[in-house]
């Protein structure tokens, strides 16, 4: 028999205990659990409803703008978007009642309200909480009547939309839980007691006899016997006692010396616990010192609503306030203008921040914020997660960039203003390069030119000659034929005018035959000038009969000139360009090195070295200064422009040779020493 009967009661009363508080642990976890998903979900679904209607409100008022006669249309638009919003209120479940409040605090849209009684909903408590906080969403407990409000505004109207729904019908579901719940549990427990009573009957005796054995050893009677008895576990339960009675006496000064060694562990763990706390508070007093000091604005927003819980002293200048209860508890929207940059909605360029924030963990950005006093300014933020407090929050750094924006702005219209003068200057420039290629054909036709009159000047005589010759002997034909006629021509006669018909026919032919050499070489330097066909040709040959075809040039001047060149000396190259270098570098030395003087040297030196002809051309005129000699071949340089020089002439020999030919030209020269022109063009 049990010797203490309450020990039954007790065990029972204990298991039964335990499992209603474990049914009750579970009922608890899970109502709790289930009451904040359903709080969640209906805040969610109400204030998806509310931004519907909202956006249905913003869809009327920006058509309301597009007509730019908002006072004449403005009662109109509204009084059809209130007819509109109460056919979707209509939809709703009788328990819930939406309602409208208009800029005149008027209750325009309610089950149980209108405008002509709306007077008697203005003195309830909720009414006036709705008027003051305009967003959000709130309980209100009274005697039979519980029910919870959301709502938001809209500011172009000044109007509330919200849901008013009792706790009812919002926690409906919390109520089937409950119910199914208890039914569940009162069943399981029934179940549980009745095999709780038949397993007790079976196990407390033997569990009465370990307990007796216990006392003993408790007691210090350590040899105690223990009777093995009962079921299979409390057999192995006893036989267990047992060993751990044998094993305690070998324990017990192992936990002796245990106690010493955790003892110690003790104060050193707590020693470590004081120095982490400290460093901790050192740590944070730090923060706060960094935070409140720092130059720029920091901020530190809740990670649930995104509404501010923080900021520091910079922050507050930045956005032009005065105390750090100005913005606590309020979104950015509060501090933002409707639109941002790109033509965004802030509300839209929020959601692109809220995504690389949500993806990256962080975000950089540039925003547009606006004071208490609507002035708009450009910032850049920095948004970043930590924990403070274990809890999770959104630090953000400010830093005021409107001065930078301005400068980019500068920057981007002086570009604009650049990009124009650039454009202008191409314009001048390519003016200048058709200037260039003109006056460039001019000097080509005045070379033609003074070419054309030395021609003219070196056939006149051999024509002239032989027309004399011509007339000569027309005259001794017409006096023989009369002296024929008359028979008064002897022999002496016939013989003096053959003899004299002969030497003017000769003098005659070789005169025409000098005219037909002068105008065959005219046509071919005239032909080489105005053309930029490559053909073999003899260099000396050609240079000589391109000098007598401008040797007019030098009628004034007398002027020794040498050519040092193979008679047999042949290339295939372009005469014609050759033909412009050459004109151009005696007519230089006439102009230039020969200035005021009537007689001077020109020697040209022709060779081929490998596969290029070296071109030398010296004289000994006055030379060059060397401050000039860099700038020679620049186009429109001359010294002697008050003579009508166009500066173009050496111009034009430095594009032949490096461009035309591609050669190389170098001038070597001294005041009084005359000028040496070194020519090299590969073949």
């Amino acid at each position: 028999m049990i010797k203490n009967n309450s020990l039954q009661t007790q065990l029972l009363v204990s298991i039964l205990l335990s499992i209603i508080i474990g049914i009750g642990a579970i009922f608890y976890l899970s109502y709790n659990d289930l009451k904040k998903e359903i709080d969640s979900r209906k805040t969610v679904l109400y204030e998806e409803k509310i931004d519907n209607i909202i956006y249905l409100i913003e869809q009327k008022y920006q058509k309301l703008l597009k007509t730019q006669m908002v006072e004449s249309y403005e009662k109109a638009f509204k009084d059809g978007t209130l007819k509109a919003i109460k056919e979707i209120f209509d939809k709703d479940e009788k328990d819930i009642y939406p309602f409208v409040i208009d800029e005149n605090k008027n209750l325009v849209i309610h089950r149980k309200y209108n405008v002509q009684n709306s007077n008697l909903y203005k003195n309830q408590e909720e009414y006036k909480k709705i008027l003051n906080l305009k967003n959000g969403n709130f309980l209100i407990n009274r005697k039979n009547d519980e029910r919870w409000i959301v709502f938001k505004s809209f500011e172009p109207w000044d109007w509330i939309v919200g849901y008013r729904i009792n706790l009812d019908e919002k926690y409906s579901e919390l109520n089937k839980f409950r119910q199914s719940f208890l039914i569940i549990s009162l069943i399981v427990l029934s179940i549980i007691s009745l095999i709780i009573i038949l397993i007790v009957k079976n196990v407390l005796k033997p569990i009465d006899n370990l307990s007796d054995a216990t006392k003993e050893i408790l007691a210090g009677n350590l040899n105690t016997k223990i009777e093995i008895s009962g079921v299979k576990e409390l057999k192995e339960l006893s036989s267990n006692f047992e060993k751990m009675r044998n094993h305690i006496l070998f324990e017990m000064e192992a936990l002796l010396k245990s106690e010493k060694e955790i003892e110690g562990l003790n104060k050193n763990l707590q020693q470590l616990v004081e120095e982490r706390t400290l460093e901790l508070k050192e740590q944070k007093e730090v923060f706060e010192t960094l935070f409140n000091d720092s130059k720029d604005g920091l901020s530190m927003l809740s990670f649930e609503d995104g509404k501010y819980i923080d900021c520091n002293k910079a922050f507050l200048e930045i956005f032009g306030l005065k105390d750090k209860s100005e913005i606590i508890g309020k979104s950015p929207y509060a501090f933002s203008p409707e639109y941002q940059k790109d033509g965004l909605t802030t509300k839209e360029a929020l959601k692109e921040v809220s995504k690389e924030f949500n993806k990256n963990g962080s975000a950089r950005f540039e925003w547009i914020h606006k004071k208490p006093n609507n002035e708009e300014f450009w910032t850049e933020i920095i948004l970043s997660k930590i924990v403070l407090d274990s809890q999770l929050v959104i630090y953000g750094t400010v830093r005021d960039i409107s001065e930078k924006k301005d400068l980019e702005e500068q920057l981007h219209y002086r570009n604009i203003d650049l990009q124009e003068s650039n454009d202008e200057l191409e314009t001048i420039i390519e003016n200048l390069r058709e200037t260039q290629n003109k006056l460039i054909e001019s000097e080509k036709l005045a070379g033609l030119g003074s070419l054309v009159a030395g021609v003219a000047h070196e056939i006149s005589t051999p024509v002239g000659v032989g027309l004399t010759g011509s007339s000569h002997l027309e005259f001794l034909a017409e006096n023989i034929l009369n002296k024929y006629q008359s028979g008064e021509m002897s022999e002496e006669d016939l013989e003096n005018y053959l003899k004299t018909s002969k030497e003017l026919v000769s003098v005659i032919n070789s005169n025409l035959n000098r005219t037909a050499d002068i105008i065959r070489n005219f046509k071919q330097v005239a032909v080489d000038q105005t053309s930029e066909q490559k053909r073999l040709f003899k260099v000396k040959e050609y240079i000589r009969g391109l000098l007598i075809s401008i040797d007019s040039l030098m009628q004034n001047k007398k002027i020794d000139i040498n050519i040092d060149c193979d008679e047999d000396l042949e290339i295939i190259s372009y005469p014609g360009f050759f033909a412009q270098i050459i004109t151009n570098l005696v007519v230089n030395s006439l102009n230039h090195g020969f200035k005021n003087r009537n007689s001077g040297k020109i020697d040209f030196k022709i060779e081929k070295i490998d596969n290029n002809l070296n071109f030398r051309y010296s004289d000994n005129g006055i030379g060059i200064k060397q401050e000039n000699l860099l700038k020679i071949y620049e186009p429109f340089f001359t010294t002697n422009r008050q003579e009508g020089s166009s500066g173009l002439g050496l111009n034009i020999i430095y594009n032949l040779v490096t461009t035309n030919l591609k050669g190389s030209i170098d001038c070597q020269s001294e005041l009084d020493k005359g000028v040496k022109f070194t020519i090299k063009i590969p073949l």
